[in-house]
C-alpha cells in the first residue's frame, strides 16, 4: 500500500503544471491502458508505463480517475495551454 494516499492527486496537478491539461490528460489516459491491462502503443506508452510502474495499481487507476473529473480541470489560463 502507498506510504501517501494523496500521490497520484500531487503528481497529477504536477503533470498539468508541466505540460498543460490536454497533453497531462492524454498521459493519463495512456496509464488508464495499463490500470486495464491493455496498454496501447502511441506516443505516451514509455512515460504511461514508467508512471504505472512507480505508483503502482490502486494510484494509478487514482490517476486516471482524477482527470476525467471536469471539476479537477484548471480554469487558470496559464496552466491550460
Amino acid at each position: 500500500m502507498c506510504e501517501d494516499p494523496h500521490l497520484y492527486q500531487a503528481l497529477a496537478t504536477a503533470l498539468v503544471d508541466k505540460y498543460g491539461w490536454d497533453r497531462a490528460a492524454l498521459l493519463a489516459t495512456a496509464v488508464r491502458g495499463y490500470v486495464y491491462g491493455q496498454p496501447n502503443p502511441g506516443p505516451y506508452r514509455d512515460d504511461a508505463e514508467a508512471i504505472y510502474k512507480r505508483l503502482g495499481w490502486e494510484q494509478a487507476a487514482l490517476l486516471a480517475c482524477w482527470f476525467r473529473n471536469a471539476n479537477n480541470r484548471p480554469t487558470d489560463r496559464k496552466r491550460t495551454p
